[in-house]
């Protein structure tokens, strides 16, 4: 490990490490858009079919081929053995035919979603010459392994890039510069969910791939692919659970309220979860643990405790109902593990965790320690502060306490429009605790004396918990 750990070199070494349970992640998914493709029993009975499952199925599979090449690329990077020269080669050259796969099937969506569906010819046209752009990338492509044209090989087996990897770049730039113009001018011609997408799709791996063209460590731009897929996910999930609730709505006016209930609980999740994973965490993320690749000790704790917030915001997606306290506990401490790398010495971390025996919304004590260092700490004056992670057990039932001592604010005279607090997320949370497990959330702060957030399970609870068989064992 220590030889191909010199071989590649440790930011390698990372992005190798984050790409394989981006892997891990994209093949989970994969696996659940393709069952999400057969309709279940209530999509069956209320005949919910949700659009574009196939399409983004079909960039699923590109973008798990895409990070498998760039690990296999990674991992043969400077074998001078036969088999390794060959191994990077045929890999570069897959890779080379993944991203331009991608280029492509994005520009043949604005065609079917945009212009065909709005009848508008002359974008499809216009489309369509973009498309044809890209032939003179695929001949160089399908010359490079003889001319050396976009990239070659030194004799370390080092990837350098050719001559003519500029036309490849500037094709790619254009081609995505473009397919962004034409969401922003077509806006109100497009439903909300596939221009949510499109801009997603579009615009991260859009700066990431500026990014990349002066920066060659870690390649944000593989990185950035991944998070696409996952955000996607997300809000693909959160729009079929809209969609199973208007088809409930509609057709079943008796069943309403308990349809509702459920559905309300599934969306609520998956916008917390999408609060936890948004883009510029990730980016925010890996940058702190950039700033360890002298440290590699600490760059490998680091990466540990993000991927274990990343596989643990996953798992969620599985729950149907709260989880074991100490699930919770285990993913706050792995992001405020991130937040600590990221703020150093003006973030101070402590935990006294007396109780974990019970069941708790997920992503419910994450919430909080969220507000306490976006909200409370990173509003002092100085930046700095404590944040106190703390649970305990009453006679009456467990307690949870999320303590700062930041900028604080006046409960009483605060309201959503001018105190810049999350309110809304505070209400969601009360309302998942209400709902889950007959929980509540009390608030206390001062101005200038910080904010102490007190989660209330009762005992014996009605705890609504049947996500908990798919609970992993090691957690």
């Amino acid at each position: 490990m220590e030889e191909f750990t010199a071989r590649i070199g440790i930011p390698s070494f990372m992005q190798l490490t984050i790409e394989c349970w981006n892997g891990l992640f994209l093949l989970i998914m994969i696996v659940m858009m393709i069952i999400r493709r057969q309709p279940d029993e209530i999509g069956k009975a209320y005949n919910v079919k949700v659009p574009l499952t196939g399409e983004i199925l079909t960039f699923y599979i590109a973008v798990f081929l895409y990070d498998l090449f760039d690990i296999i690329c990674t991992a043969s990077y400077g074998d001078t053995s036969d088999r390794g020269f060959i191994i990077y080669a045929a890999s570069e050259f897959c890779y080379y035919i993944a991203g331009a796969f991608q280029t492509l099937f994005f520009l043949q969506l604005v065609k079917t979603q945009i212009a065909d569906r709005n009848g508008m010819k002359r974008l499809k046209y216009l489309t369509t010459a973009f498309q044809l752009l890209h032939l003179p990338c695929i001949i160089l492509l399908a010359a490079t392994p003889f001319t050396g044209a976009l990239y070659y090989f030194d004799e370390l087996n080092h990837y350098n890039r050719g001559a003519f990897y500029g036309v490849w770049y500037y094709t790619t730039l254009a081609s995505f510069i473009y397919i962004v113009a034409v969401i922003i001018l077509t806006r109100r011609k497009n439903d909300r969910f596939f221009m949510n997408i499109c801009v997603t799709a579009g615009v991260i791996p859009l700066v990431a791939f500026l990014i990349n063209f002066v920066y060659r460590g870690i390649s944000i731009n593989n990185i950035s692919v991944s998070v696409t897929a996952l955000i996607i996910f997300v809000m693909y999930e959160k729009f079929r659970s809209d969609m199973l609730v208007n088809g409930v709505k509609e057709a079943e006016t008796v069943s309403r309220e308990l349809a509702e209930k459920k559905a309300e609980l599934e969306q609520s999740k998956n916008k917390m979860l999408i609060a936890q994973i948004r883009p510029h965490f990730i980016l925010n993320s890996i940058t702190a643990i950039g700033s360890y690749l002298d440290e590699p000790e600490k760059a490998e704790n680091a990466l540990a405790h993000f991927a274990g917030f990343l596989r643990s915001s996953m798992d969620v997606l599985e729950e149907d109902g709260c989880i074991r306290a100490g699930r919770e506990f285990a993913t706050v401490k792995d992001y405020l593990y991130i937040e600590k790398a990221r703020f150093g010495r003006k973030l101070t971390v402590e935990t006294e965790i007396g109780d974990d025996d019970f069941f708790i919304p997920a992503f419910s004590v994450q919430t909080l320690a969220e507000n306490a260092v976006n909200h409370g700490i990173r509003e002092n004056p100085d930046g700095r502060g404590t944040v106190l992670i703390r649970s305990y057990e009453t006679d009456t039932g467990h307690i949870v306490e999320v303590i700062d001592d930041g900028k604080g604010f006046d409960p009483e005279s605060s309201s959503p429009k001018n105190d810049g607090r999350p309110h809304i997320g505070l209400s969601n949370l009360r309302s998942r605790l209400h709902g889950m497990c007959g929980g509540t959330l009390d608030i206390e702060s001062r101005p200038g004396k910080g904010t102490t957030a007190r989660i209330h399970i009762p005992n014996n609870a009605n705890t609504f918990t049947e996500g908990v068989k798919n609970e992993h064992t090691d957690s």
